[in-house]
């Protein structure tokens, strides 16, 4: 699949070193929220996460949804989204792909701020079962100026510029579950 890079935003995230950990999760419930990484903790990371517990009795992609729009915990890392940024609607289609409508909000984005909003998106949904690809409307309408409109974890994000993600860096023994992204 050809790689298709996304304006100055993507020339970012590919110097951030970032890379996508695309169809498994840590543990069977347990799952990253990916975040905006602040520059003082992650100063070469445009992105990182928090590990997430499913709870009982929760459907993985509504869990993720709910906890995706909230704040981290970390003060090493701040929302990707706008304020008042609301989920309108989802639906997961065929083929995998999973449509967001998000608020006006949303709409506002652009640059390296949409491409790490798309891409905190992108890697914390396509963790679930089934879910490939993201699709996100603003209101129903589509983001005119983004290049690609279903995005994958693939698509989004390159690791420095090259074809195939960096070796996996060993975890920290004593983690407070704040983690710079893959």
């Amino acid at each position: 699949m050809k790689k298709i890079p996304l304006l100055l935003a993507g020339a970012l995230l590919a110097l951030a070193g970032c890379a996508a950990e695309t169809g498994e999760h840590l543990d069977t419930g347990d799952y990253r929220i990916y975040y905006s990484a602040l520059e003082d903790q992650y100063a070469s990371m445009a992105l990182g996460y928090e590990n997430w517990e499913l709870p009982q009795d929760t459907q993985p992609l509504s869990g993720l949804l709910r906890a995706l729009f909230q704040e981290p915990e970390s003060p090493d890392l701040a929302a990707p989204f706008p304020d008042g940024v609301r989920l309108l609607s989802w639906e997961l289609l065929e083929e995998g792909c999973l449509h967001l409508d998000l608020s006006e909000q949303y709409g506002s984005l652009t640059g390296v701020d949409l491409t790490v909003a798309d891409a905190c998106l992108t890697l914390t949904l396509c963790q679930v079962e089934g879910v490939e690809s993201v699709y996100v409307t603003v209101e129903g309408d589509e983001i005119p100026y983004r290049p690609i409109q279903q995005l994958r974890p693939e698509d989004v994000l390159l690791s420095n510029g090259q074809e195939s993600p960096p070796p996996e860096q060993a975890e920290p023994e004593a983690s407070t579950g704040t983690q710079p992204a893959p």
